[in-house]
């Protein structure tokens, strides 16, 4: 047997054999790494998943936090509780996917900040069951509770900055281990073409589904699933540069926040499924208006975000904004079902409204919102202040009659022929823990629009009465409450029972009670107060109109109402007797109201000249400083017991104690 030939065999089966050691070595070698890998890319969003899920819980949380601010209704801060509470299990499932020692830092900063957290939500509701609701409040809006706030929005941003860093490195190591694998397939062919090749062609179809796998986490990170539309990241992100595009070259550009109005009840109506659809269909009907160049992104919710950059003018913004309404109020089909949805939208534009296009464009929605939804509004720098100021004062109204921060403070009405006092009037008054004494004049518009003026009004009725038959009860000689009725209150078809129950709640007689509605409110249905003002009238209460002279009524109307007193209203008082219009519209007023047996009261008076010209033109009764401005109601006992007269040095003594 030729030997030469054995020995080429074994060394051809050895060579071979170590062939397919070697590639078998490679193969397993880069199997483990692209496992590593693999694992550790996979560690890594499950990790962004469960910080995306925290924090989507906190910010829950600190919703359900400012909706108890607005509502007081303790559900919210239960909830809050609970969503916090919540993370405990997610945050232990975070600490075991974490292998960096940074990781592993924040998230035990994260962790003790929401611990944190989590025990101020506790002691607020503690101090809510306890009813120290005011300290509730402080300690979640304390600075300690800001910070923390801060610090763990910080952190999630460092957090996710940290993990963005890590992805990177993990893709670039797997990429350099995918290229040393390929270099030693590439010598391993030299002596085995077929056997490299099919591991080169296993590696790099294993290497090219990775990159696809990037490619699709890239694509999940900046997008938002339903919808496909670029997220919230990947807006500031496309904002960023659209600012600086608007600036390098000196062009115009538009922010539109979209919102769907009343989204909710198709929600609770219909199912999220539907919701969902429902999403899905607004997002192409706004795509469908917008030009080629605008950007749409979903901002999360039901609120869309669309940039109009690269703009000579603001013409195509309107023009865009009403497309967009006029889309989204067309009919939807969902599931069978035709509905209908309307939009609201609020726009901001650089360079006009600065660099804060969101939070301004925010601010618009906000205002287009009040003007009764469906339409859009462009941002104004007052909406800021005046935004923030009825926000704090519309929740501050909400509270304030559980708080039992209104009070009432009475100012005396004067027969000027006598000097003694007839009657009081009384006003409210509102001490907001935060802001102090808050004029009437600011809040009382704002309780007319969001008809918070009912149980206002409804207290300041019974609250009146009370007091009046209070002092009764020390020994106060009987006079009449002048209680102002609100014109929402006024067509209320149950005023009289209202009326009815407080009057017998307090045990004060109808007599005792007057009830004052201006012109305004008298000429605004003349039928309907007709009717509504016999019914008081047949209770026994006293009517009289307020600011008389100011509605423009005729005289063939007012003999018509069934009243007892008109008020003359200030703007006339305040300029007599030097104007000759206020002296003739006075002298008007009062020789009308004689003629109809009507008693005349002028408010507003702060001088001795203005009281005399009262008293000479026959004036029954007067208001104002220069008697007395208005008083607590333990201020008005001691004014009663005076023996008070037109010039008497009582009279006189009272009007210097009120000017010293």
């Amino acid at each position: 047997m030729n030997r030469a030939v054995p020995r080429k065999i074994v060394a051809g089966f050895g060579l071979g054999i170590a062939i397919l050691v070697a590639n078998a070595l490679i193969d397993y070698r880069s199997f483990v790494t692209l496992t590593e890998a693999t694992d550790a890319v996979q560690d890594g969003l499950r990790a962004r998943d469960l910080l995306k899920e925290i924090r989507s819980a906190v910010s829950s949380s600190e919703a359900g936090q400012r909706n108890y601010i607005l509502t007081a209704d303790t559900n919210y801060l239960e909830n809050s509780l609970k969503i916090l509470k919540s993370t405990k299990h997610p945050m232990s499932e975070l600490l075991e996917r974490v292998g960096d020692a940074d990781e592993i830092d924040k998230t035990k900063q994260l962790e003790s900040l929401i611990d944190a957290r989590t025990a101020q939500f506790e002691g607020a509701l503690n101090d809510v069951q306890a009813g120290r609701k005011a300290a509730a409040l402080r300690a979640m809006t304390n600075s300690e509770s800001k910070r923390i706030l801060n610090s763990t929005d910080d952190l999630f941003e460092r957090f996710a900055e940290l993990q963005a860093g890590l992805f990177e490195h993990r893709t670039e190591d797997l990429q350099k281990s995918s290229r040393r694998a390929l270099t030693t397939f590439y010598v391993a062919t030299f002596c085995g073409l077929i056997l490299l090749g099919l591991v080169y062609y296993l590696v790099y179809r294993d290497i090219e589904e990775r990159r696809r796998a990037e490619d699709r986490l890239r694509v999940v990170a900046t997008h938002d699933p339903l919808t496909a539309l670029p997220n919230r990241t990947l807006l500031h992100e496309q904002l960023s540069h659209a600012l600086a595009s608007a600036q390098r070259y000196d062009r115009k550009m538009a922010v539109l926040l979209i919102d769907l109005d009343r989204f909710k009840n198709v929600n609770d109506t219909l199912g999220h499924e539907a919701g969902d659809l429902v999403l899905q269909t607004a997002a192409q009907r706004i795509s469908d208006c917008l030009r080629d160049t605008d950007t749409m992104a979903r901002q999360g919710g039901d609120e869309f975000v669309v940039l109009m950059d690269d703009l000579a003018d603001l013409a195509p913004v309107a023009g865009v904004s009403q497309r967009i309404l006029n889309a989204i109020s067309g009919p939807m089909i969902v599931e069978g079902q035709e509905f209908h949805l309307t939009a609201s939208i609020g726009i901001s534009v650089y360079p006009q409204d600065g660099r804060t296009l969101l939070k301004n464009a925010d601010i618009a929605l906000y205002r287009a919102k009040e003007k009764g939804k469906n339409n859009y509004q462009f941002y104004s720098a007052q909406f800021d202040n005046y935004s923030v100021e009825r926000l704090l004062l519309e929740a501050g109204l909400r509270r304030a009659l559980d708080r039992d921060e209104f009070t009432l403070h009475y100012q005396p009405k004067v027969d000027i022929a006598s000097g003694q006092i007839t009657g009081m009037e009384a006003l409210i008054r509102w001490q907001h823990p935060d802001l102090g004494w808050i004029s009437p004049a600011r809040f009382i518009p704002l309780a007319e629009e969001s008809g918070l003026i009912l149980p206002i009004g409804a207290w300041v009725l019974k609250a009146a009465c009370v007091q009046n038959r209070a002092w009764q009860k020390q020994g106060l000689r009987r006079m009449r409450i002048a209680v102002n009725l609100s014109p929402r209150q006024f067509v209320v078809a149950s005023l009289p029972q209202d009326i009815g129950a407080a009057l017998k709640d307090s045990g004060l007689d109808a007599t005792d009670l007057e009830l004052e509605i201006t012109e305004s409110m008298a000429m605004n249905n003349p039928e309907q107060t007709v009717g509504m003002l016999r019914q008081l009238k047949g209770m026994g209460a006293h009517v009289s109109i307020d600011d008389f002279g100011t509605g423009y009524s005729s005289l063939a109307y007012i003999k018509r109402l069934p009243v007892d007193s008109v008020k003359v209203d200030r703007s006339f008082v305040e300029d007599l007797p030097g104007d000759r219009d206020s002296v003739a519209i006075t002298k008007a007023v009062i020789n009308m109201a004689h003629s109809l047996r009507l008693r005349v009261v002028a408010e507003g008076v702060e001088t001795e000249a203005q009281l005399r010209f009262l008293h000479g033109e026959g004036c029954d009764e007067m208001q104002g400083h220069f008697f007395s401005e208005a008083r607590t109601p333990v201020e008005i006992p001691a004014l009663m017991r005076r023996s008070l007269r037109f010039g008497s040095p009582i009279f006189l003594a009272e009007r210097r104690r009120r000017v010293s």
